[in-house]
């Protein structure tokens, strides 16, 4: 490769300034493409704070260019009138804020999250004559999700998955999910989220106290994560054995009713303690020095947490969801059905009396280095180049 490839991302999720939470995998995969890539990323948040109509933002942030753009909804609309007129508002300035950038030349547009996006990348990938490529990390193809409608949503999606030279998706299970509403495409690939073993990473050998450390990290959307679900097996267990806490760890939309909750059970400080949002080396830090690291999602794409917790070296108690039934094994935790809350609660009794015979190392080991900045932005590097080879019409060949 004689030069960097130049790679245009459209993303519908992306930190931001109220935010530092959504689309977080895809900063981490952007930022893992520099050593390949020219990389520039465009996202557009509708925003009812926004002091203007339309207020611009562009950094370069570890040597990805990221150009922000926030627009003001409008009241005094109907609730249809505002989605439409949202709607145009975001292409609008989307294909706006490309042409600000116009002097960067892509060879590959990465649209990531549909529909918006994805009609966004399309309408871009036919003008410049260039391939583009999808990327869903999405949960609502799942039946227990359930919020994939509408005729107009559909037939734009399965048009433009259809027109993609590849289509990327983060698990099997939601790749099969997709083309179970009929989003086919014949070049469909897998692609792990990222995960930083520099950062998350086993500790030096505890010293082993009473109580154990049990740890639920979650965005606290009790829908898909079924925090409540855990509350309620926790409880089943502490009716049973006392010599256990839980840190639940994150911050989301059922933060304050799930606390409550927890409180209905008589599950209270200093046996169950609400942390809040932790990031970067303050999470990795709290969940080294777990014991136990528990999963009960209803549905997951791909489940961050569960590469974070194996590579820190923690055993993890996981529902069979997202990429926990690719890696966990008898050596590094335990799978069990999301559908029974009495199995939980016997399966988190019994891995309270192992959690503490894993060895960390081999736990960390049993992830490696799959799931890293490097081998993940070498494997998505690889199909990138296949794609601008293949292309007979790339205005930038390599």
């Amino acid at each position: 490769m004689n030069r960097k490839i130049k790679v245009l991302f459209i993303t519908r999720w992306y930190p931001n300034r109220y935010d530092p939470m959504p689309g977080l995998f895809i900063q981490r995969l952007a930022e893992a493409l520099t050593p390949w890539c020219d990389l520039a990323v465009v996202c557009v948040f509708p925003d009812t704070e926004c002091s203007q109509k339309n207020e611009v933002e562009f950094k370069i942030e570890n040597e990805v260019r990221v150009l922000r753009v926030y627009f003001r909804k409008k009241s005094g609309e109907t609730r249809t009138l505002q989605t439409f007129f949202d709607l145009v508002r975001y292409y609008r300035l989307f294909l706006k804020a490309v042409k600000s950038i116009n002097a960067f030349q892509p060879d590959l547009i990465h649209g990531h999250i549909m529909t918006r996006a994805g009609f966004v990348t399309w309408k871009l990938s036919r003008r410049m004559k260039i391939p583009f490529v999808i990327s869903e990390h999405w949960s609502r193809y799942y039946p227990k999700n359930n919020s994939y409608h509408g005729w107009l949503r559909k037939y734009f999606t399965r048009l433009i998955i259809g027109k993609a030279a590849a289509v990327i998706s983060v698990s099997e299970p939601l790749m099969d999910a997709m083309k179970k509403h009929r989003l086919l495409n014949p070049n469909y690939r897998l692609l792990p989220n990222i995960v930083d073993t520099t950062c998350f990473r086993p500790g030096a050998p505890p010293v082993r106290v009473s109580p154990k450390t049990v740890i639920h990290i979650s965005c606290f959307d009790d829908r898909s994560k079924n925090i409540s679900g855990f509350l309620e097996g926790v409880k089943k267990v502490r009716e049973r054995r006392q010599d256990f806490r839980c840190l639940v760890v994150g911050d989301g939309p059922d933060r304050i009713c799930l606390k409550d909750f927890s409180e209905s059970l008589n599950l209270r400080e200093p046996d169950v303690v609400f942390t809040g949002l932790l990031t970067g080396e303050d999470l990795a830090s709290v969940l080294r020095n777990s014991d136990l690291s528990v999963v009960t999602s209803h549905y997951e794409t791909f489940g961050t947490v569960v590469i974070e917790s194996l590579a820190s070296g923690v055993p993890v108690l996981s529902t069979r969801v997202g990429i926990a039934c690719d890696v966990i094994t008898e050596e590094n935790g335990l799978l069990v059905d999301t559908s029974d809350p009495e199995a939980f609660a016997d399966a988190l009794d019994g891995m309270l009396d192992r959690c503490r015979s894993f060895d960390k190392e081999k736990v960390a080991a049993s992830v490696g280095r799959r799931f890293t900045p490097e081998v993940v932005g070498n494997m998505l590097v690889e199909i990138y180049q296949g794609l601008i080879d293949y292309n007979p019409s790339t205005s930038n060949p390599l």
